[in-house]
């Protein structure tokens, strides 16, 4: 890698930084003093800019990142300015790398109300599963190629704030609110009670697809669906096992009749936390369902992405014919990568199993999709109220109470 590094930087363009600098003789000290204001002095990427070995002056390395052609070689020259020269560094030391670019990306995207971001909105445990994603955990140290590969195909975004930061800072030292920055200074943060935390925003937004963050028509960048999520602006909590009750009848009363995609968060008392993308109506099928951007990622303690693609999702708590009751994850139910019981109480993974210790469900069709929801509650429960009023036989009754989605004993006994 060392030697496309050096490609790369004999390829940036010299004229293009002469001219920037010509125009904007303060913006070296402009691009410091807003650095200053996003992060401290000992995070990332203000130590960076800090750096003088090997370079002469901070000057020369916001040349070099401001030339910059493409993503893909501004990545390369921050990871060689992030290894200075080093073979490999400590795995906390990227640890602390996942940290600060989620803090850089959230202080951004969170621009007008700054200070709701809090220390201990950030996740920990988010940061060490990424680490531990990069080579084997019996490595104590990364090299500089190997994450830079990693990079390539497992997290093409990571640099994404700081890079759009950066490019908008060096050709200009005055900035405009946009639209989306003065919504977001009238909004407060979303409420997030159970397991979604800013941290897991911020990589979900990175990481999961486009689908799951388009309910805001306002947004066109990444920061920007960051900031309409944090702002409680695209995503409904439909359901938190601890505020709404943990067991399977709570769980499909608060999110069956969404007619859009979620996002269900599986924690595990094992250690594990898992997250369901289903890009369908969440139902209940005698077969597998899920479209194609259905995808089933390992959030805890390793990150990494398990399945994607279309019929990956079975739930069944009737038919006790057709297979064992609960919800399975997988291309068919004898390969499954996550198995939660008919009772939503014990899970079974890949890698062991444990009790299902909480879940959050949230909606990501916009405040529509969550209204059309309420619409049809309403209305099935004043069909149950007006069946109660009418002198109708047990086998009546009994029918309008399936249609309104209460499983009655008779009809289990029937399946």
């Amino acid at each position: 890698m060392g030697n496309t590094l050096q490609s790369s930087s004999r390829s940036s363009n010299a004229s293009q930084t002469e001219q920037t600098s010509n125009k904007n003789p303060h913006i070296y000290e402009e691009i410091l003093r807003l650095l200053s204001l996003l992060c401290s002095d000992d995070q990332f990427p203000l130590s960076i800019i800090r750096q003088k070995n090997n370079v002469s002056s901070d000057h020369e390395i916001i040349d070099s990142l401001s030339s910059a052609m493409k993503s893909e070689e501004f990545s390369i020259l921050l990871i060689k300015l992030i290894w200075n020269d080093r073979t490999s560094i400590p795995r906390n030391e990227l640890t602390k790398l996942f940290n600060d670019c989620c803090q850089f990306d959230l202080k951004q995207a969170l621009k007008e109300n700054v200070n709701l971001l809090q220390p201990t909105m950030l996740d920990n445990e988010c940061f060490s599963a990424l680490t531990n994603s990069i080579g084997t955990s019996k490595s104590s140290e990364i090299e500089q190629e190997q994450f830079y590969q990693w990079v390539r195909a497992q997290f093409p975004t990571l640099f994404y704030g700081f890079e759009t930061w950066f490019r908008a800072n060096s050709t200009s030292s005055t900035s405009k609110k946009t639209a989306q920055e003065a919504s977001a200074s009238n909004c407060s943060l979303m409420k997030m009670n159970n397991i979604l935390n800013p941290t897991w925003v911020w990589l979900f937004t990175h990481n999961i697809p486009i689908l799951y963050l388009s309910a805001d028509n306002s947004c066109t960048t990444l920061l920007d669906r960051m900031s309409s999520v944090l702002h409680d602006r695209m995503w409904n909590h439909l359901y938190d096992s601890h505020r709404d009750g943990s067991s399977l009848n709570r769980f499909q009363h608060h999110i069956f009749g969404y007619k859009a995609p979620i996002i269900i968060l599986f924690e595990v008392s094992d250690g594990y936390l898992f997250c369901l993308c289903c890009d369908e109506e969440f139902k209940e099928s005698p077969k597998h369902f899920g479209g194609i951007q259905a995808c089933l990622f390992q959030l805890k303690p390793v990150f990494k992405i398990l399945l994607e693609g279309p019929n990956i999702i079975f739930m069944n708590t009737k038919l006790r014919g057709v297979s064992t009751l609960g919800l399975f994850i997988g291309r068919d139910l004898a390969h499954t990568f996550l198995n939660i019981d008919g009772d939503f109480f014990n899970v079974k993974h890949l890698n062991g199993e444990g009790r299902l210790a909480a879940i959050d469900v949230w909606g990501v069709g916009g405040r529509d999709s969550a209204d059309e929801q309420n619409s049809m509650r309403q209305w099935e429960t004043k069909q149950v109220e007006k069946a109660r009023k009418v002198k109708r036989t047990y086998e009546e009754e009994e029918a309008i109470l399936n249609m309104a989605g209460i499983t009655t004993r008779h009809v289990q006994e029937q399946l």
